[in-house]
């Protein structure tokens, strides 16, 4: 057994273990804390400064035996922590210096938008003040994907209001659903540019996700009235054809800018960003065109085209001192329904086509102001005759006769024309040609105007070199038909044709276009004498159908084969299928008007001609013309007296 002390310690060996002699008597303690040492009992033991100063460098000593050199590791810790500190500092420096302008854009950009106020697009006018193209208020159907609750569902309540069948229907909820979660759209297009009852029945059913807001719309408040002159816009208000395209910046204006931050609610916040720029109108457009005569100029088109089973006409009616066009129509047959519209395109400017025996006016003209002949130079006109390789005959069947050259004009024979070319001289028929304005654009200032087809006179092969004298081998569109005939009216001046007449700006102030450019082709006396020419194919020629009660007229028909596509003018039928035209001047002693007249593929047999089928169009047209102009009529009565000289 172990002893123990009276103090209850166990007694402990004197010496160490395993050793064989008597144990120590360890000595009583002297006091109660060395007793309490003595049990294993802490306590706070009174040291002397030097002894307190040994036991502070005594426990480093001891922590090192356990558990390493702790200053090193402190060190590392604090520099970790500066280090640290540093680059917060420098993070938030860099946050509210270098990158705080991209924060703030990133926090204006959820708070403020910027929203595009449109510019009214300007007013087309006709020439009398009449508005041909205006832009109304409407109202644009929208959607909020995001916001769309049950898609199906809306677009089923929406579709009989806006008149959808199933198929749009079904695009439309298509187009109102989210693709996936990361479908962020925010807009979508329901309906467009819808009049104010359809928007009041779409506001009356609460949808959630569809709104509203207003759209201009480009309304022609005449309807299809040359609408092939005035073009087309799309729903966002560009110019896609016509006017509407060639003169869209001019129309378009300004828009303007709206800047306002708004809170979570989409309210704009009274105290934030607020700022507009108001939009600028753009300019109104004055024509030359008189509404009341292009709507008379259409409908009498419609009906004539009609009448002879055609496929299509033009008529251009000129203002012949200024070039101005007073009415341009253009109808087509539509194929499918079988009935004869009104063109959407503008087939008088951009469609060409052989002019045929119209274009003899040149070669007559040029043959006068050359001295190569004069009204009454006589030449023997055969019934049949042979330039280069073919053998020609005239539209008429003649004996082997003499001709004048206004007799050849006013009879339209082909042989005798090329007969008087030849002396010209091919050089000169093409110089006059140019001159006259065939070959190059007439300056009308429209989209995909043509320029027509005209070959210089060294490249003119075989019988080309002839029959560009009466109008083959060569292409104009009508307008430039038209100036050429106007060129003679207007006193051997060509003045090119204009469409504009003025424009309106933002001040109120009407700006007038500048004037049409004109370069002179023929002296005045051969003016003169052509015109007296041209009046005698109407008194006694084949432009007799063309005679108005009260009013002299000068003029010439033209019939031309419609040049195919593959070449040549025959099918493999054998069919040819022709144009029909005449282009005139009125009160022809003092021109006011310049008329053309061209019916596109007459039938093939019967009355194909120009003076059958275009000369009674001319008549109704130019009546309708010079009492819109209020034209007197001629003194005398306009009757086709026979000059002298004439035949």
């Amino acid at each position: 057994m172990t002893a123990r002390r009276p103090g209850g310690e166990p007694g402990r060996r004197g010496k160490a273990q395993g050793s064989t002699g008597p144990a120590r008597k360890n000595p009583a303690p002297k006091n109660r804390a060395s007793a309490s040492r003595a049990r294993g009992n802490p306590a706070r033991v009174t040291r002397a400064p030097k002894e307190r100063a040994t036991a502070r460098r005594a426990v480093p000593q001891r922590l090192a035996r356990v558990g390493g050199r702790p200053r090193p590791r402190l060190v590392a810790v604090l520099v970790f922590a500066l280090a640290g500190f540093a680059l917060l500092l420098g993070r938030v420096a860099l946050l509210q210096t270098a990158e705080a302008a991209g924060f703030r854009a990133a926090g204006e950009a959820q708070r403020v938008r910027t929203t595009t106020l449109p510019a009214d697009r300007g007013a087309i006018f006709d020439r009398n003040g009449y508005e041909l193209a205006i832009s109304i208020p409407q109202t644009t159907i929208w959607a909020d994907p995001r916001l769309v609750l049950d898609p199906a569902g809306t677009a089923n309540a929406l579709a009989p209001v806006l008149g959808l069948d199933a198929e749009r229907t079904a695009a439309l909820a298509e187009r109102l659903t989210r693709s996936s979660e990361s479908d962020v759209r925010e807009f979508a297009y329901v309906a467009r540019q819808v009049d104010d009852a359809v928007a009041e029945q779409v506001d009356a059913l609460r949808l959630p996700g569809i709104s509203t807001y207003p759209e201009l719309e480009r309304f022609q408040p005449s309807e299809d009235l040359a609408r092939s002159i005035i073009g087309s816009t799309d729903p966002d208000g560009k110019g896609t054809a016509g006017l509407e395209l060639e003169f869209d910046e001019l129309l378009t204006g300004e828009p303007g800018e709206l800047v306002r931050e708004r809170g979570e609610d989409g309210r704009t916040i009274p105290a934030g960003v607020y700022d507009m720029v108001p939009p600028t109108p753009g300019d109104d457009l004055v024509l030359t065109l008189d509404r009341n005569l292009q709507y008379v100029t259409e409908r009498l088109l419609v009906a004539q085209v009609e009448a002879v089973q055609a496929r299509g006409g033009m008529v251009v009616v000129m203002e012949t001192a200024t070039g101005d066009m007073l009415a341009m129509a253009n109808a087509r047959r539509n194929p499918d329904s079988g009935r004869v519209e009104l063109a959407s395109a503008n087939l008088a400017v951009v469609d060409t086509y052989e002019p045929g025996s119209v274009a003899k006016i040149v070669t007559a003209a040029a043959a006068l102001e050359e001295g190569v002949a004069t009204p009454q130079s006589t030449w023997v006109i055969p019934a049949r005759q042979k330039f280069s390789d073919h053998v020609f005959t005239d539209a008429a069947p003649h004996p082997t006769e003499p001709m004048t050259l206004a007799t050849i004009i006013a009879k339209s024979s082909n042989i005798g024309t090329m007969t008087v070319s030849r002396d010209l001289g091919a050089e000169k028929q093409e110089q006059y040609l140019r001159a006259f304005g065939f070959g190059v654009r007439s300056g009308l200032g429209f989209p995909g105007e043509a320029e027509g087809i005209l070959e210089e006179a060294e490249d003119w092969q075989g019988t080309e070199r002839y029959t560009v004298a009466y109008g083959q081998g060569v292409a104009v569109t009508a307008v430039q038909l038209a100036s050429a005939m106007n060129t003679i009216a207007n006193g051997g001046t060509y003045v090119s044709p204009r469409l504009v007449r003025s424009t309106i700006g933002r001040d109120g102030q009407e700006v007038p276009a500048p004037a049409s450019e004109s370069h002179v082709v023929l002296s005045r006396p051969v003016a003169d004498e052509m015109t007296q020419i041209l009046r005698e194919v109407v008194c006694r020629g084949t432009g007799k159908r063309a005679q108005i009660d009260g009013y002299t007229v000068a003029g010439k028909t033209g019939t031309s084969y419609k040049a195919r596509d593959s070449g040549g003018y025959v099918d493999s039928a054998g069919r040819k299928k022709y144009y029909a035209s005449f282009a005139g001047f009125v009160p022809a002693e003092s021109p006011r008007l310049t008329v053309l007249v061209s019916i596109d593929e007459p039938p093939g047999s019967g009355d194909h001609y120009g003076g059958l089928v275009a000369a009674p169009l001319f008549v109704d047209v130019a009546r309708e013309a010079l009492r819109s102009l209020q034209v007197p009529p001629t003194v005398g009565g306009g009757t086709c007296d026979v000059a002298p000289d004439q035949p």
